[in-house]
Parts: C-alpha cells; structure tokens; sequence
C-alpha cells in the first residue's frame, strides 16, 4: 500500500477523532471558538504528523534498530 492512500484511509480519520475530542472538550469546559478552531488544527497536524514521520522507520523487516 503506498504512502497516499494509507494517509488517507487510516491517518485521516485519526486525525479527525483528535479534532472531534478538541471540539467535544472546549465545548464542555465553555472555551471560545476561536482558541476551539486552534486546538482542533494543531491536534490534527500533531496527529498526522505523528504516523507519517513513524512509517519513516519502517522497512521491509518492520522498525531497525541502528
């Protein structure tokens, strides 16, 4: 499976659930929309950009150790 359509069937929608917590948390704890729409984006980069710098490790073998 190449790199594009794994970000896109698997890192997508983990990024989405990170940005549907930020929202559910800032509307129960009453934080304005703006800092709302902050959170939401920077808990979505964090998260895609976890899993696309992890698979950088990867080879055929699974992770190195060098």
């Amino acid at each position: 499976m190449d790199r594009s359509s794994l970000a896109l069937k698997r890192w997508l929608p983990y990024s989405l659930v990170g940005a549907a917590i930020s929202l559910v948390t800032a509307l129960v704890f009453h934080i304005p929309l703006s800092k709302t729409i902050v959170a939401m984006a920077l808990a979505m980069v964090l998260i895609f950009s976890g899993f696309l710098l992890r698979s950088f490790g990867r080879g055929e073998e699974g992770f190195r150790n060098d």
